[in-house]
């Protein structure tokens, strides 16, 4: 047998596994790659309700790395809630320091989806911590609160790091997903028809930008991991019509 590519996830544990490390986890083991899971915060939530976060410190968060580090190199890694951009500036620093290699989604999680508030004032920040990473997976709403009417080209020619903006807060008939990357002047586009009902998910952000980083760790571009995650997403969202996603094979 082939060794599967090892993956990490950096993010928040939700007790539903709608969102955060478990729902990587299992985004990862259908995209057949090995994820690992560093976890940055204890929240108290189902799918529809919200009540708190418990941040783990720094410390605890690299003892949780240093361990994965003695053993694995994850080809991909995707982060998603941290508690500052301090805690961020600190992972990435470890990370550059003993995975270099390693490929940096960046989820950038403001909001919880039942409504809770994580990060108000990021931007003054977000130049730093964006220029760090390879690909940042916003919203519409969190690139519009991290960059104001900035040009999205523009943002990423000045940070030379791609950016995905996620379409699914658009209205209309279709979804439309738009990459921005250092390499290329154009928008590479990644477009479907909206699944048809009000069939909406817990965690779809989490599940996209970990698709993604699987993908990449398989060897896909950049372009072509976006295009497959957003499919794989489409087919979480019609898999039932309540909050929780069922995940499928890709080769379903």
């Amino acid at each position: 047998m082939n060794e599967r590519p090892y993956v990490l996830s950096i993010a928040g544990f939700d007790p539903s596994s709608g969102a955060g490390v478990t729902s990587d986890i299992k985004t990862f083991e259908q995209h057949e790659v090995y994820g690992l899971s560093v976890v940055t915060a204890i929240t108290f939530q189902n799918e529809s309700s919200f009540k708190g976060v418990k941040w783990v410190a720094f410390e605890d968060i690299e003892q949780q790395l240093i361990l994965l580090a003695d053993k694995y190199t994850p080809k991909a890694i995707k982060i998603g809630l941290v508690e500052s951009e301090n805690l961020l500036t600190q992972i990435l620093v470890w990370i550059k320091k003993y995975w270099p290699e390693s490929f940096i989604v960046w989820d950038p999680i403001l909001k919880a989806s039942a409504g809770f508030p994580f990060h108000t004032h990021l931007q003054h920040a977000i130049e730093k911590l964006v220029s760090q990473v390879d690909l940042l997976t916003p919203n519409l709403p969190e690139y519009q609160q991290l960059f104001g009417q900035q040009i999205p080209g523009d943002v990423v020619n000045h940070l030379q790091s791609a950016i995905l903006i996620k379409g699914g807060h658009q209205t209309g008939n279709d979804v439309c997903d738009e990459l921005y990357t250092p390499e290329s002047d154009a928008c590479f586009t990644v477009k479907s028809q909206r699944v048809k009902g009000d069939w909406q998910k817990h965690g779809t952000g989490c599940i996209l930008s970990s698709a993604i980083a699987a993908e990449i760790a398989k060897g896909s571009t950049v372009p072509s991991a976006c295009s497959k995650a957003h499919f794989y997403v489409k087919k979480v969202i019609a898999s039932n019509n309540s909050l929780l996603a069922y995940h499928h094979t890709i080769s379903e």
